[in-house]
């Protein structure tokens, strides 16, 4: 019953993640493999996952050599990692030019709300750590990487709609980061 529903959201994000990423793609946490679905056809594509993907590995040895891929991807796994920092060191060692990251948003209407109404903020008990623009934002310069973009989406609104535009409370938070030293921003062309 729910699974419509959640595939809708997942289509929604993945559509706002492929116009950033640029060229040979790592998706790593791939899962089902949705974020291929929306990549132009240019994209080279390879999901990694313990779980399966195009192949079977973990986000803190990804087995693949020095900037073997023009974009890594982190969709909707970095807050189930107890190392966050070796997770990104390693997205960062094979990347050539940019991590684009999802991750649910601190500052999302549902959790203000959950706060507000004195329940649990995180709803999925699987997620052992939490982010905001600015740990985030931290966790990549330590890794070499600087935050180009930065925006939440979409605006969800429990139990009445989601709205399909961004906004500072949106559900999840998306960063878009290149590597230092060539911080312009970059939209692939299929925007």
């Amino acid at each position: 019953m729910l699974q419509p529903y959640v595939d809708r959201l997942d289509e929604w994000r993945y559509s706002a993640v492929a116009p950033y990423v640029l060229g040979a793609v790592l998706d790593v946490g791939c899962g089902q493999r949705g974020l291929r679905r929306a990549l132009a056809p240019d994209n080279t594509y390879v999901g990694i996952d313990v779980g399966g993907g195009d192949g079977q590995g973990s986000a803190y040895a990804l087995p693949f050599g020095d900037h073997s891929f023009d974009t890594v991807t982190l969709c909707e796994i970095l807050e189930h990692l107890d190392r966050p920092l070796h997770a990104l060191s390693e997205a960062a060692r094979v990347a050539r030019t940019r991590i684009v990251i999802t991750v649910p948003n601190d500052y999302s209407l549902v959790r203000l709300a959950r706060l507000a109404l004195g329940r649990p903020v995180e709803i999925e008990h699987e997620h052992i750590l939490s982010y905001n623009g600015w740990n985030l934002t931290r966790l990549l310069e330590r890794v070499g990487f600087g935050v180009v973009e930065e925006f939440s989406y979409p605006l969800r609104l429990q139990c009445v709609c989601n709205l399909s535009i961004r906004s500072r409370f949106g559900y999840w938070l998306f960063c878009v980061a290149d590597r230092a030293g060539d911080l312009k921003p970059k939209i692939a062309a299929t925007q």
